[in-house]
């Protein structure tokens, strides 16, 4: 029973992990409302982040200040006591290939 158990649980987190969002979530701004919104986490660094300016143009990558980090949650870079890891998350449209 514990082995089943155990299997059960190896299956579930790897599957919970593949389905995770591997990008780096840059958006490709085809939607007003990603222009709207206008700031995007960088799933790959966090002092970072991608700025929707033009539509169907792909964002570009700006910078926080020195000593910040970027959160999704409040769209804005923060100091490092104040930030905290988010789940990535796709953006609502990707960079065409």
């Amino acid at each position: 029973m514990k082995l089943q158990l155990t299997i059960g649980l190896v299956l579930l987190a790897a599957c919970c992990l593949t389905n995770a969002y591997q990008g780096d979530g840059q958006p490709g701004c085809k939607t007003q409302q990603e222009i709207d919104i206008g700031v995007f986490r960088d799933n790959w660094d966090p002092t970072s982040y991608w700025k929707c300016e033009t539509l169907n143009e792909p964002a570009v990558k700006v910078r926080c200040p020195e000593e910040m980090g970027f959160m999704d949650s409040l769209k804005d870079c923060v100091i490092w006591d104040d930030w905290k890891w988010e789940n990535p998350s796709p953006p609502l449209s990707e960079v065409d290939q």
